[in-house]
């Protein structure tokens, strides 16, 4: 009798463990999507840069990774809606913001400032670059607000320093905020700075918030 019962108290406490793991790894598989994403986001900006052809082609590609990646955001939302965790729930409406709703907005702008008059163009450029820039440092808090998340699921203070050391370098690129020209392709510091750590940034966080 007291085996049985020590039996559905072992099995009570592994569903409880892996209930609490379960959204650690939707997690981790949405930070793997999203550097795989990321990363031929950034092979298609280069295959233009480089090249100056395939604009439509690679418009597509650009856009089925988008709606693939909202999809994948909606998915995990939709599973997860039942969790009783409300900062989980508060985590994935961010990044639902942060990856969908600004990239939206901006191609939303991007339309009507096609439509702007000539004298309108400057404001409507510069309103463009002020959304573009948004959403650039929004994505580098979001990648911080990953770390810090890590750190608190593993209890390890050095993804802490490492979301302190990603928006210290990017302000510090940002400030310095000059370019670097390599044959067709010219790109701010800290836009380079941005792709490479929403790759590589995102693969490695992938990688250790599952890491059992």
């Amino acid at each position: 009798m007291d085996n049985k019962t020590y039996e559905e108290d072992f099995k009570m406490i592994r569903s409880a463990i892996d209930g609490a793991k379960n959204p650690m790894n939707q997690l981790g598989g949405f930070f793997k999507s999203y550097a795989i994403i990321n990363m031929i986001t950034v092979v298609l900006y280069l295959i233009v840069s480089l090249y100056q052809g395939f604009v439509r082609e690679i418009y597509i590609g650009r856009m089925i990774c988008f709606v693939y990646l909202a999809y994948y955001i909606f998915r995990m939302y939709k599973e997860e809606k039942s969790n009783t965790n409300h900062y989980y729930q508060a985590m994935l409406y961010i990044y639902g913001s942060v990856v969908v709703v600004i990239p939206v907005i901006l191609w939303i702008a991007g339309i009507i400032g096609s439509f702007t008059l000539n004298n309108e163009a400057s404001q409507a450029g510069k309103m463009l670059e002020m959304l573009m820039n948004l959403q650039v440092f929004s994505a580098i808090i979001l990648l911080s607000v990953s770390f810090l998340i890590v750190s608190f699921v593993r209890d390890n203070k050095i993804y802490a320093v490492c979301a302190i050391g990603n928006l210290v370098v990017y302000l510090i690129a940002f400030a310095i905020d000059q370019e670097l020209s390599i044959g067709n392709i010219v790109i701010h510091y800290q836009d380079l700075y941005y792709y490479v750590m929403l790759i590589i940034g995102y693969m490695i966080l992938a990688k250790c918030i599952r890491k059992e």
